[in-house]
Order: C-alpha cells, then structure tokens, then sequence
C-alpha cells in the first residue's frame, strides 16, 4: 500500500505544470516549484515507509545494488554531482543552491529532479507503468494547453492571458494572434514541453499491442496533431529546428532498421525536406506568413534576438575561460554577463535588452555554470543512452518495433537541436529526467516484459 501511494505522488508531480499562482511575484514559477518539490518528498517519504514496514527484507538493497551498476544510472549520478558541487564552489554559492523565484532551479531543485530519476527507475518495472506514467504526463499536457485555450479567449477572468485590455474580435484571432504560452507562461517553454509530449504519444501508438485497434490508433494520431498545432502556435524556432531534426532522424532510423518500410519512408523523407525547405525558402511570402504561427518558419541570423543571442554567447565563452573546471554555479550567469558584456546589447534611444541570466543555448548554459565537468557529465548521459543501445544489440531485437527503436534514438536528437536557443527549466528537467529513467528500464529492463 505505501508502495502504491509512493508512484501515486510520482503520477502527482506531473501535473506541476498546470499550477498557476496569481498571488505571487512569479505566478508561472512558485507554484510549479513547490507542487513538484512537495509531490517529489511525499513519494520518497512513502517509499522510505515502505522500505522500513512493508519491503521484503534485503528487497530494496537487491533493487538498488542492480541498479547502480548500471552505466546510465552512473552516468546521471555523475552529472548530479557534478552541479552539486559546482554549486559548493559556485561565485555566489547561496544562489546556486537556493535559486530564486525567478527561477525556481538550482543545487535544491536538482536534487529533486534526481530523487524523480531515482524512484523511477527504482520502482517502475513493467511496461504496463510506463505506458500509465505516459498517458498521466499526456493528460497534465492537455491540460497545460487548456489553460492557455481558456486564458487566450478569456473565458476564465482568474486565467493569465496574453492580451490586456483590447484583445482581438473572433476566437480565432484570439487564440492565433498571439504565441502561445498555455499555463508556462512562456512560448518558448511551450514547444519543447510539447515536444516530449508528442514523443509519449508516439510511442503509445506504436507501442500498442493491438496494432489492428482502430480506436487507439486514431485516438493517439489525433492526440499528436493537437499537440503539434499548439507547438506551432507557440512559434518557437528553436524548436521547429528540434522537431525537424526529431524526425529526420526518425525517418532514417526507421529506414535502416526496418527493410519493410525502406522504400516507402525514403520518399517520405524526401517529401519532407522538400515541404520543410520551401516553407523556409518563401518564408516571406503572404501565404506563409498567414498560416497559423508562420513566424517559426521565419529563421534569420541577421535579426535581432538572433544577434542578441550570440553576442551573449560570446561573454558566455569568456565567462567560461575565468572558471573552467566546475564554473560560475548555477544562478550565476548574471555577474558572468555583468563583467563580460558586449556593449552591442545597448542602442540608446532604443528599448533593448541588456540582462541575461541564461546563455539561451544549453551547452553553453552547462559550460558556464557547472564548468567542462559539467558539460561533459551531461553529454556523457546522452553518449552512455546510444552506446548502450548499440551494445545491447537493441537494432536487432524484434522484440521492440521499428517505430520504438526510432523514437529512443531521435528523442535525444531533438532535445538537444532545440536546446541550442533555449535553457532548461521545470517543464523540460521532469520530462528530461523522465526520459533517462526510461532509457533506462528500456535498455535494461523491457525485455523482460515483452
């Protein structure tokens, strides 16, 4: 029973991202904080009861000596360690640690985001689980994009729009005229939130074991076309460019893998580079720019958040080559940006901005503030995902499809793509650690259910 309610809190701390509280500085921030910290302590609570009063004796021990001999179970711990001391010898230490409420992350929030890893792996063994946990992340999904449906044509008073006092006449408009924010409150979260969703729902679809069920199928095709309708109205470029690289990968996946579908998803690809490319190419055209979230497809180096960004990359670098080993700490590109900043952010006369407390690219966030450890721990867990699946001979076992084996192998592929123009934050660490621990009953696990 105290096992039971231990995944339940697990199933809970998924919905963090429909908490918005109006009471608070941040109302997009705290409340999702909170709600998962306290979801995540209560599931490891109910775990340690179990293990005190109901386990078998030596079942725990037995559970957690398999599974720490694992690479991509090391291969996280090493990564966590890694920003938990970069915080010790962070510039500013309590920051690191602590975060703030802008924020929310930092050493304390890691540490929870590791607890979720660890309770995942340790107690969700069965192919039946994960399926549950992916259908519980789907429904926490759909109700992010209801909020922001409600907020957008202001059908709830208490919701946060993007609009002030005269937003546009029709539904349509309201709900297009705008980049999409659902309950995150920022479009730029939106995309790769939605992202791990569109994978979940994908990988239920093909996952299936009734592959005739026409209900299912057409349920789960439908699910992944209105996430990928929101993902578009959020118009994050960054992310088109993961989505795009998600299913390239995917289709020459398949296209290797499996000799049945060779032919015909070879010109599937062809086809969609074509599409992709010509709605780049006339990215200016009228009839591009009136689609619904055109502007993602609006991809210039020369504009200006693009300049930005790369000048802040720039005192990233330098911030990088002052603490090179374990970094700035996180919470700590500020004073990194305040020391090395380029002059070329301020125009006088102009409103510009001329504060960064994020790289805005990933890899770079990881070098400054938990140093070339850091980065390297966190690409390690990525390097350690495919060597394991390649070492395991994962390409051959027919006990997985075609379509699964993709998935695991581009999932990564567009995470990363994306994150080269955004940061982590709460909505992409629960789905980036969720999918490590399911890297990991995948490849050490799952084909004992099959």
């Amino acid at each position: 029973m105290l096992l039971k309610i231990s995944k339940l809190f697990l199933y809970v701390s998924l919905f963090c991202v429909v908490i918005v509280m109006t009471s608070t500085f941040f109302p997009f921030i705290g409340g999702k904080d909170y709600f998962f910290r306290f979801s995540v302590e209560l599931a490891l609570i109910f775990f340690l009861l179990w293990w005190a009063f109901e386990a078998r004796a030596g079942e725990v021990y037995g559970r957690i000596r398999e599974t720490i001999k694992h690479p991509l179970f090391i291969a996280v711990s090493i990564f966590v360690l890694v920003a938990l001391l970069a915080s010790f010898f962070a510039y500013d230490p309590h920051a690191a640690f602590w975060s703030n409420y802008e924020r929310g992350e930092g050493a304390f929030q890691m540490l929870h985001y590791y607890v979720f890893f660890t309770l995942l792996v340790l107690l969700f063994d069965g192919e039946e689980e994960w399926r549950r946990l992916f259908k519980v992340s789907l429904a926490a999904a759909v109700l992010m994009v209801l909020y922001g449906i409600f907020a957008n044509l202001g059908w709830a008073d208490n919701f946060i729009g993007p609009y002030g006092g005269n937003p546009p006449d029709g539904w349509w408009a309201r709900l297009t005229a705008t980049r999409f924010q659902g309950s995150l409150g920022n479009p730029a979260y939106v995309a790769p939130y939605l992202l791990f969703s569109i994978f979940y729902t994908v990988y239920l679809w093909s996952s299936r074991k009734q592959k005739k069920d026409f209900v299912s199928g057409l349920f789960y095709g439908f699910t992944s076309l209105f996430f990928l309708f929101f993902f578009i109205l959020s118009q994050t470029r960054g992310a088109l460019l993961g989505l795009g690289a998600a299913i390239f990968s995917f289709l020459v996946a398949v296209i290797i893998i499996s000799a049945e579908w060779r032919r015909r998803l070879f010109v599937v690809l062809v086809l969609f580079l074509l599409a992709g490319g010509l709605l780049i190419y006339n990215r200016n055209s009228n009839f591009v720019k009136s689609l619904p979230g055109g502007r993602i497809f609006d991809i210039s180096f020369s504009e200006n958040t693009v300049s930005t960004r790369f000048w802040t990359w720039g005192s990233a670098w330098q911030g990088f080559k002052e603490r090179p080993i374990l970094g700035w700490g996180q919470e700590n590109f500020s004073p990194l940006f305040d020391k090395y900043f380029d002059p070329r952010h301020y125009v006088p006369g102009q409103n510009t901005e001329t504060w960064f407390d994020r790289a805005h690219n990933i890899f770079l966030d990881y070098l400054t503030e938990t140093g070339i450890l850091g980065l390297l721990s966190y690409l390690g867990i990525f390097a350690v995902i495919y060597v394991e699946f390649f070492r395991k001979y994962i390409v051959k076992d027919k006990r997985f499809s075609a379509a699964e084996k993709a998935l695991v192998v581009s999932m990564p592929i567009g995470y990363l793509v994306q994150g080269a123009a955004i940061f982590d934050v709460l909505p992409m660490y629960i789905n980036l650690f969720m999918f490590f621990a399911f890297a990991y009953y995948w490849l050490y696990k799952a084909h004992e259910s099959r």
